[in-house]
């Protein structure tokens, strides 16, 4: 008898969002959305700086607020993943919805970790905009929630009542 599929899971599949390739756990790097899952994989969760080697292209446009831009495109993204890890211990960045519309990936992403200076649980929304050509990263925006980590961390003072 064939396996049932819940809504959910066909979901998931139809959208392409497991990360993971089908029984090896290896990542296919064949298309521009599993490059970016690459990306958010290898680099920002388990902090493997080669996905930077593999994915972006020696110039990166960088859009990113304090993002370093000075320097080839592999060097960015390995201070971004450095910096991330660095600002969130035991960071997991986990792609909530994604979508690919020919040469760009747009996704919202969760961050979640431990922040090192007040030792409390974080997570934040990220989104990202990536545009690839042939195969290579060429230009990024991103935009984490900032102000939410800010608020988590009680660097701001709390939200009003009635808001999270």
């Amino acid at each position: 008898m064939a396996e049932r599929m819940t809504r959910s899971e066909f979901g998931v599949v139809a959208a392409g969002i497991a990360v993971t390739g089908p029984s090896t756990g290896a990542i296919d790097m064949s298309t521009n959305l599993e490059r970016f899952k690459a990306i958010v994989e290898r680099g920002f969760s388990q902090g493997d700086l080669t996905v930077a080697d593999e994915v972006c292209a020696e110039t990166l446009i960088e859009h990113e607020y304090l993002s370093k831009t000075d320097i080839p495109g592999p060097q960015i993204l390995k201070a971004q993943i450095e910096d991330a890890r660095r600002s969130i211990t035991d960071l997991t960045l986990t792609i909530e919805a994604i979508v690919e519309t020919r040469d760009t990936v747009w996704a919202r992403s969760k961050a979640t970790g431990i922040d090192p200076r007040s030792g409390r649980p974080v997570a934040i929304d990220v989104m990202d905009i990536c545009r690839f050509v042939d195969g290579k990263l060429v230009e990024h925006w991103g935009v984490p929630d900032r102000f939410a980590l800010l608020h988590q961390i009680g660097a701001l003072p709390p939200p009003p009542q009635g808001r999270p």
